[in-house]
């Protein structure tokens, strides 16, 4: 099987107790049932010590349907005050994640958060979320060449995944796709905003839907209910913006706050300090392609890559208009913080991310015209 990763993917890894924030507050964590059993294991085997034992049966009493029950205050319980991991502590071997036989003692989710990975067939890609202080350093630092991205490509033991006949030509073509996309976002002749147009433009023209029948119906469905046509005014477009970002659960208080003060401040230009934009065209096009790594080639699941371009953009437009509220919620440099905390609110929620989704293909507010009025105002 073939991995694909990003360049600065080998270079990950997690700060710990230097991080500002924390994986194990405010998150569900998962525990799969190979790492139960593992548990399970332990606290069977004569040889094992008292201490571990204890630990093991206090630890196995704290999963309630296939999850850790968090304290109060939405803390994992097996997180120390000082930031570090019980487990490791009790488990692992000479301060390492791994017990004395190789084994990893944490279950899939605390080993592997906050990367991601998907396959298609023989490919793998794998990546580090956005929602992580961490990775957003290593993306923002790495250095753009002639692509606003650099991959590695090796070999990788797993086993690939079974596609059905005439699959692997789709595949291959959505990555085409996105390799296309990839090189409008890397012409630096061109600023970011009219590259961003003519990504549009080339995500509708692959979508393969046909707007104007889209159009036609909206109509046809506004002036049956209303006796009119949507007509939306561009401070009812701009509101609606902000607004649909408080659909759905809150990611908590972090964010509330941050949502409160776009809500406040409305739709105004992103300054930063000094009168300097916080964010660069560099960073734009950096998030952007980041986001289309990880997102556009699952339109080969659900046949969908246009909404997969137009959350990428949205995100960016956001991070203009809002960064400087969303980055005063911790201590960590506010641009990385902004990224962080949109990414939590937005990329790690199923339902949020289904709001935006279906938003962008029936909402008229996010129709592809206003899309590309937005990007050309920001």
């Amino acid at each position: 099987m073939l991995l694909r990763i990003p360049n600065f993917y080998d270079k990950f890894t997690c700060i710990a107790n230097r991080c500002t924030d924390n994986c194990c507050i405010g998150w569900e964590i998962d525990v799969d049932e190979d790492t139960l059993d593992y548990y399970k294991s332990i606290a069977c085997k004569e040889k094992c010590g008292s201490a571990k034992k204890d630990y093991i049966q206090k630890f196995l009493e704290n999963i309630e349907d296939g999850h850790i029950k968090l304290t109060k205050d939405e803390r994992c319980p097996f997180l120390k005050e000082n930031g570090l991991c019980d487990t490791i502590c009790h488990l692992g071997v000479g301060g390492t994640d791994c017990d004395e036989n190789g084994r990893n003692v944490l279950g899939n989710i605390c080993r592997e958060h906050p990367r991601f990975v998907e396959v298609y067939g023989d490919i793998m890609e794998k990546g580090v979320g956005l929602c992580c202080e961490e990775a957003v350093r290593l993306l923002l630092e790495e250095p753009v060449g002639e692509k606003s991205l650099k991959f590695v490509e090796r070999d990788a033991d797993d086993d690939p995944d079974e596609m059905p006949d005439g699959v692997e030509e789709a595949r291959d073509a959505i990555f085409a796709e996105r390799e296309h996309i990839f090189e409008l976002l890397a012409d630096r002749n061109k600023p970011l905003k009219e590259r961003l147009t003519e990504v549009l433009d080339y995500a509708v023209e692959t979508s393969g839907i046909d707007f104007e029948e889209q159009e036609d119906s909206v109509d046809e469905d506004s002036a049956s209910d209303k006796g009119t046509s949507v007509s939306l005014s561009d401070k009812a477009i701009k509101q609606t913006w902000i607004e649909i970002l408080g659909e759905g659960e809150s990611y908590g208080p972090a964010w509330d706050k941050a949502f409160e003060g776009m809500v406040r401040e409305g739709w105004v230009a992103d300054d930063g300090h000094n009168n300097k934009p916080m964010f660069s065209d560099e960073d734009g096009e950096k998030i952007i392609a980041y986001l289309i790594f990880r997102y556009y080639a699952k339109s080969l699941f659900d046949g969908d890559s246009l909404t997969k371009v137009q959350f990428a953009i949205f995100f960016w437009i956001i991070l203009q208009r809002f960064g400087h509220i969303l980055g005063e919620c911790g201590s960590v440099t506010p641009k990385i913080n902004a990224i962080k905390l949109l990414s939590k609110q937005t990329e790690y929620s199923e339902e949020i991310m289904e709001i935006l989704a279906d938003n962008f293909f029936q909402n008229p507010a996010f129709s592809v015209e206003q899309f590309r009025n937005i990007i050309l105002e920001s």
